[in-house]
């Protein structure tokens, strides 16, 4: 994956049974998805014992024995976009409720496709200087999400009168009535690395990816488009530290643009981390990792605020930090 963060393996129990072994089903799966993911590894447990086993050769199981170590956090570099695009939109787009719904893609792909034509000239900066694509990144490299910062901007070349023009046709009819909108894009993305010594030209395509396909496109899908204002609010990026990774959730500043579908599924993730939390307390945790759950549990409280779920979510939340402190 671009980040260098993915799957594992994957695990399952058989609770009623005493004996541990892998199916022929667990060997289809496990074949799956160490074709996507070479060397990962299928758990298997009763409750009491617990079986690793691995792709061999030939595409055979076989059964491994596991080490357990505290891996080094992977240092990152922080990219920041932010640029204002002006978008001319046909209305009948804005009339239409079946075209409506496809606008946030109409959205999308034309700032894609512009992104992606100009993207081998997009400029790098930092606070000190200029054109810093061919410089190494290990200076850059920190755990802080709030650490140092590189800037990506489109050239003044590729803007008309300093401005970035797009417009959004109406593909069905044809018309002259366009509205103006204007389009805020405030994206902060951490990549992670391993190579101090690589330089950011190294990492183009990653950042591509991370940019178009892992984050605008989620923030173009959940937009609010103003009529009335002549804006596009994107929602904002929010980042909590998970075991020294972070993990990031969209939501809007304003408490009211967040009643919709971008609230629902942040409810669900949510809801899920804390279960998690609640089984780690049958566990027997070091002082680093009761920490790392105290931050993730503090991050999750601040997001809350944010949505109307924030009082149902926050007395689990209480009831977890309250347990975490204690021990």
């Amino acid at each position: 994956m671009p980040q260098g963060i993915g799957p594992i393996g994957i695990y399952h129990s058989h609770p009623f049974s005493s004996e541990i072994f892998h199916s022929h089903t667990d060997d289809s799966t496990l074949i799956s998805l160490s074709n996507q993911f070479p060397n990962c590894i299928s758990i298997v447990t009763n409750g009491k014992e617990i079986n690793y086993y691995q792709m061999g050769k030939n595409k055979k199981t076989k059964e491994i024995s596991a080490e357990f170590s505290y891996p080094k956090i992977i240092k990152f570099f922080n990219i920041v976009f932010n640029e204002v695009f002006h978008l001319t939109i046909n209305q009948d787009l804005l009339n239409s409720k079946d075209d409506r719904k496809n606008l946030n893609i109409k959205l999308f792909n034309s700032m894609s496709t512009y992104l992606d034509k100009i993207w081998d000239d997009l400029e790098y900066y930092d606070y000190a200087r200029n054109n810093i694509k061919d410089t190494i990144i290990g200076p850059y490299l920190t755990k802080n999400i709030e650490g140092r910062s590189v800037q990506i901007r489109i050239p003044e070349r590729f803007k008309e009168n300093g401005k970035i023009l797009l417009q959004i046709n109406n593909e069905k009819e044809e018309g002259n009535n366009y509205l103006s909108f204007k389009l805020k894009t405030k994206i902060k993305i951490p990549i992670y690395a391993t190579n101090e010594s690589d330089t950011f030209s190294n990492f183009k395509n990653v950042i591509k990816t991370e940019l178009l396909s892992n984050n605008i496109i989620q923030k173009v899908y959940n937009c609010v488009i103003d009529d009335t204002k002549g804006k596009i609010i994107l929602p904002d990026d929010y980042y909590f530290n998970f075991f020294g990774f972070y993990i990031r959730l969209l939501c809007f500043n304003l408490n009211y643009l967040n009643r919709n579908k971008l609230s629902l599924d942040n409810y669900k993730i949510v809801l899920k981390l804390v279960s998690l939390f609640e089984n780690f307390k049958k566990m027997k945790l070091n002082y680093t990792n009761k920490r790392y759950i105290l931050l993730t549990i503090s991050d999750l409280k601040k997001f809350s605020k944010q949505f109307e779920w924030e009082d149902q979510i926050n007395k689990q939340i209480k009831k977890l930090k309250k347990y975490y402190n204690f021990i």
